[in-house]
């Protein structure tokens, strides 16, 4: 047996560490231990364990992100010389733990971790890196210069979840792309609609449109709920989802108000509210906050909405794709390669509020065409996403390095 030793960058529910738990939950337990080791503490800590799965959480290493969600520039600008400071320390850290856990295979589950990376390397471990973010470049390239030669020095092979992703490192014939996977079994298309409405306090006569990704600039927000006024103009029983963490407006004590207030920290939760308020009030839109019945939810609905500002791999896309839902996301890197234009969806301009309402209100206004975009995104989910198979394209990866 042998034993894979797999480090996560937090643990908060997200995209990528769903995707690495529905990974190890298609593992072979006879052939692999798996260790999870996450960096931070987080509910999904917990949903690792559930699982069976031993995990384990550290505090002395830290991440390094220059990726199009996050990277050190801007309104975090001023993390750079800390992040930059610790990390050194970190790889002294991460090889500690390499040494502690003695894996046959150290798999790094996002570019972030180069600390992690190079400590493995010199601990004579082989690494598979998984690229699940596209790397940013920045102000003037030099960070992602730096993290792409550490990828191509570090990683035994690489695992890439899109073209896209791929295609913003060094050309290599280490590189193997691996979508990301839905499990068929969970995100289930037969699960019952109408009862899932009635969990969420909805009608039958309610035309429900749904984002995941809560309250998040490079999700886009703010479009979806500019959206929201010009959609019900003319479709007045619509009713507006997001799913994730909720808009963080106010606090009890006046201090931190004041840093808040000083440093804009939640200027864009703000200006989501500034818009939505009314919205919520009237109950046409609603923060779901984060939950654990996303497959009910995308039941209980009629749409999906992506509308993120910065390009990545949209993991709801092809979650809605499962469940035969019909999709509009923003033409953008990672949605234009999962949505095929005016068949498995739309696309759209990013960051449009007039562009999103107007895909929103073609579809539901014809529900011919949404079910003939859902029926072709299931297709094309099963064909491209399935758990199973994308899951052994990555034990391959192993047996190709481990030679089992």
């Amino acid at each position: 047996m042998k034993r894979v030793l797999y480090v996560h960058h937090g643990g908060t529910v997200g995209g990528a560490p769903r995707s690495l738990l529905f990974l190890l939950e298609q593992m072979d337990r006879r052939r692999y231990e798996p260790i999870v080791l996450c960096i931070s503490d987080g509910p999904m800590v917990e949903l690792f364990r559930k699982s069976g799965i031993e995990t384990h959480v550290v505090s002395d290493i830290s991440d390094f992100s220059q990726t199009e969600l996050v990277w050190y520039g801007k309104k975090l600008l001023w993390q750079l010389p800390g992040k930059s400071l610790r990390f050194f320390l970190s790889v002294e850290a991460a090889r500690r733990h390499v040494e502690y856990f003695q894996p046959d295979l150290v798999h790094v589950n996002s570019s972030t971790l180069a600390a992690v990376a190079q400590a493995a390397f010199e601990a004579g471990k082989p690494v598979v890196w998984h690229i699940r973010e596209p790397l940013a470049g920045g102000y003037f390239g030099l960070r992602r210069r730096w993290l792409r030669h550490r990828i191509q020095l570090h990683a035994t092979r690489v695992i890439a979840i899109s073209e896209y992703d791929a295609a913003r490192l060094l050309p290599s014939d280490r590189i193997r792309t691996i979508y990301n996977f839905v499990d068929f079994t969970v995100f289930d298309r037969g699960i019952d609609a109408s009862a899932a409405r009635v969990q969420l306090n909805l009608s039958p006569s309610h035309q429900v449109v749904t984002m995941l990704g809560g309250c998040s600039e490079v999700k886009g927000t703010l479009p979806f709920v500019r959206s929201l006024e010009l959609v019900q103009s003319r479709i007045p029983n619509v009713r507006f989802l997001v799913v994730g963490p909720r808009p963080s407006v106010g606090v009890s004590h006046s201090l931190p108000a004041l840093i808040k207030s000083l440093f804009r920290v939640d200027a864009y939760d703000q200006a989501v509210m500034d818009v939505a308020r009314s919205a919520v009030d009237s109950g046409s839109l609603c923060f779901l906050a984060t939950r654990d019945d996303v497959p009910q939810v995308l039941a209980a609905s009629d749409l999906l909405v992506f509308p993120s500002t910065v390009p990545h791999f949209a993991r709801p896309v092809i979650e809605a794709g499962a469940m035969a839902k019909a999709v509009v996301a923003s033409d953008l890197g990672g949605p234009r390669e999962l949505v095929h234009h005016d068949h498995t969806g739309l696309l759209v301009s990013p960051d449009n509020p007039h562009a999103l309402s107007d895909a929103i209100i073609s579809i539901l206004t014809d529900p011919v065409r949404s079910q003939a975009l859902g029926e072709a995104g299931y297709r094309h989910a099963r064909k491209l996403f399935d758990a199973q198979s994308n899951a052994k394209r990555t034990f391959d990866v192993y047996e190709e390095i481990l030679g089992i």
